[in-house]
């Protein structure tokens, strides 16, 4: 073999050629049905609650609402069912509907009263009906919902 011939043997490819080739692997990468790994509930909830809500899911007195004893209270009735999906946490939430319902099971499991009975689970169903409609009044809604849970036993706090 000539040395001009083991040089260009030996040569990486032409700037160009390797351009083509990785715009080729981008756009078959590109093609490929990727999903991330779907994380469970106390992971979602890690990752899009607990930064507002707190590790223990205690809120943030006069700030954020608690939801350690009292989403299970909420989950009660319908019209506290109604008022939990609607908040603008829950509502604009990116989870979907879902990881929401099993965020929300497993927050009122977790963190329920225990001398309470487990509140009937959200589905996926239940928050896709009225997770997208908004409340007017978010506060002036939990505070009628919070005075109809208190006429049937234990209830949230009003304000938090």
């Amino acid at each position: 073999m000539t040395r001009s011939v083991a040089r260009r043997v030996a040569r990486p490819p032409h700037r160009a050629t390797r351009a083509a080739g990785t715009l080729a692997f981008a756009a078959l990468i590109a093609m490929l049905p990727l999903r991330a790994p779907r994380a469970d509930p106390a992971q979602d909830y890690m990752l899009y609650c607990m930064g507002c809500h707190g590790a223990e899911a205690r809120g943030v007195p006069g700030k954020v609402p608690p939801l350690a004893v009292t989403l299970g209270r909420f989950m009660r009735t319908a019209e506290g069912r109604n008022y939990v999906l609607r908040v603008p946490g829950a509502a604009n939430s990116v989870l979907s509907d879902a990881q929401l319902a099993a965020v929300l099971n497993w927050l009122a499991g977790r963190y329920g009263a225990a001398h309470e009975p487990q509140p009937r689970p959200f589905t996926a169903a239940d928050v896709a009906r009225v997770r997208h409609l908004p409340l007017a009044d978010a506060l002036a809604t939990r505070r009628a919902v919070v005075r109809s849970l208190a006429a049937t036993g234990a209830a949230p706090a009003v304000d938090y």
